[in-house]
């Protein structure tokens, strides 16, 4: 069979050709659902947003604590610790290096030492970091905060690894929509290829700015930095393209909410985890912006530990992505060579 009138019934599929008696909202109908949706995504937006991040509260808090100290109890009446006892100040440190704690407390007779970790989240240090020393104060000891994984004066703030994976989210599900609206003709291998290219090129200029340009994460690591990057755009693409070749349209807008709207907040790129409300604690994790923070983070600041779970979310969206586009376009294919097949049959009767 020609490959040229193959690809042509398939696109012409994939176009709702066999939809042609379907009625098409146009006009004022059409302007509605537009703005309806415009609203949704609106509303959503801020449900998620101001839901997750208007009233930071600990919930279960991981943190460590050495020796014997009334501050961990008195703490925990109006802050939810979930405290695991170590040995020596060194097992702590080699926790919290392993990402298993957010802190610690070194109890000593003279004064306590408070080890905070801002390279886990500045909100999540200085949370600590107030309540332990307002309990102190209560009870007339004194404690030290100690900086552990401190940030460097271009990340001082901590967002940095947030902001590089949210714009490769952006590059990831636009170059999507782009190549679903321009190539819908394209073959599945040259769908997924093109946008293997697109992920390869937008990770290495992500790298280059947050990098060498902005001096925000440290240039040491621009190789795994970039082979990171692209790992989180070209998942984000691939169930992009699995999501649009599926609904369609409403793919994107699906896209939009999930991986912005609830991914964004949810991820722990401004406020930590423990720090988010329920739902969004629980999901973040799952979601590309979540695991795409927490891999670049953990790998810029802690070694690449504590990173696995966030690596295997990313390659189920990739492979995930990748297999629906493959499978849905064949499917959609041999549907259009029986319509082809039986509309020559009926030619042929007739």
């Amino acid at each position: 069979m020609p490959a040229g009138p193959s690809r042509d019934r398939l696109a012409a599929v994939e176009g709702g050709s066999g939809q042609a008696g379907r009625p098409r909202l146009t006009g004022v109908p059409l302007l509605a659902a537009g703005l309806g949706v415009v609203l949704f995504v609106q509303a959503a937006f801020v449900l998620s947003y101001v839901g997750a991040l208007h009233r930071p509260k600990p919930h279960h808090v991981r943190f460590g604590v050495v020796g014997t100290s009334p501050l961990p109890v008195a703490v925990g009446k109006a802050f939810s610790l979930r405290i695991t006892r170590f040995q020596s100040e060194a097992d702590a440190r080699s926790a919290i290096d392993h990402r298993e704690i957010d802190g610690a407390l070194v109890a000593d007779p003279g004064k306590d030492k408070l080890l905070v970790v801002p390279a886990a989240g500045t909100a999540g240090a200085v949370a600590l970091t107030n309540a332990f020393s307002a309990a102190a104060a209560a009870l007339g000891q004194t404690v030290e905060p100690v900086v552990v994984h401190g940030l460097p004066p271009g990340d001082a703030g901590g967002n940095v690894s947030f902001f590089a994976v949210m714009a490769l989210i952006l590059g990831g599900y636009l170059s999507s929509t782009i190549a679903t609206v321009f190539t819908g003709t394209a073959t599945r291998r040259g769908r997924l290829a093109a946008l293997a290219l697109v992920a390869a090129a937008g990770s290495l200029l992500t790298d280059i700015f947050v990098g060498p340009v902005l001096d925000a994460l440290p240039t040491s690591k621009f190789f795994v930095l970039w082979g990171l990057f692209a790992f989180v755009m070209l998942a984000v693409a691939y169930a992009s393209s699995a999501l649009q070749t599926v609904l369609g349209a409403a793919g994107t807008i699906v896209v939009v909410v999930l991986f912005v709207v609830f991914g964004a907040p949810a991820s722990g790129g401004t406020l930590p985890s423990p720090y988010l409300p329920a739902f969004w604690r629980t999901f973040g994790p799952y979601f590309p912006a979540g695991a795409g923070t927490t891999a670049v983070r953990n790998t810029v600041y802690f070694d690449g530990n504590g990173i696995t779970r966030a690596l295997l979310v990313l390659a189920a969206y990739l492979v995930v992505g990748a297999a629906v586009v493959v499978s849905v376009r064949r499917r959609r294919a041999r549907v259009a060579d029986a319509e082809a097949e039986a509309s020559a049959a009926a030619t042929v009767v007739v």
